[in-house]
């Protein structure tokens, strides 16, 4: 409801994670300059996406649940992240990501992984590396996204317990070197 300038959306999810309302608007002054910026604010988050010759997240500020595999709850924490792309691929990134893993139950404490983002030659990337170390279960992520929405995100488990690593067994992960890994892909906008 509401204007392109100043509008709400009520009841927002993207890919099944549930977002609540939020209010948006399109930005007038860098329509000047031949860009799109739609900056979108809830009770917990907010940030500008870019359309345009410049396209991308930028002044990404809260938290956001994630899309999550079932049995695994997934939220990042953003603090002035932000990841750019023009004709030439990734431009500009930076500011904290920090992703919190909870698993069904009280097996084990949340997972804590974060990381910066940054350019990688044309792509985006986050390399995701645990806060604590220890613990019966050690979770590393690498995230890669290109100029064009797709990205790919590679995991890396390591667990000595034997119900922990059936789990993994049973979400898709799969015995590689140094534990158990899951490659996931697709387009951000599915």
């Amino acid at each position: 409801e509401g204007s392109l300038w100043r509008g709400r959306l009520r009841q927002t999810r993207w890919r099944g994670a549930e977002l609540g309302e939020l209010q948006l608007g399109l930005s007038p002054l860098p329509l000047l300059a031949g860009r799109q910026q739609l900056w979108l604010r809830g009770p917990h988050l907010h940030l500008a996406l870019q359309g345009g010759r410049m396209r991308g997240i930028d002044k990404a500020q809260g938290v956001l649940p994630l899309p999550s595999p079932p049995g695994l709850a997934l939220r990042a924490s953003l603090e002035d992240a932000r990841m750019r792309f023009d004709a030439d691929g990734c431009r500009d990134a930076g500011g904290r990501v920090r992703i919190e893993a909870t698993l069904p139950g009280d097996a084990l404490p949340p997972l804590l992984l974060s990381g910066t983002p940054a350019c990688d030659g044309r792509s985006g990337r986050i390399a995701l590396l645990p806060e604590a170390s220890g613990g019966p279960l050690v979770l590393e992520a690498t995230l890669s996204i290109e100029a064009d929405g797709r990205y790919a995100l590679q995991t890396l488990a390591r667990s000595d317990d034997p119900a922990i690593r059936s789990a993994l067994l049973a979400a898709g992960f799969q015995d590689a070197g140094g534990g158990l890994s899951r490659a996931d892909a697709g387009h951000i906008a599915d």
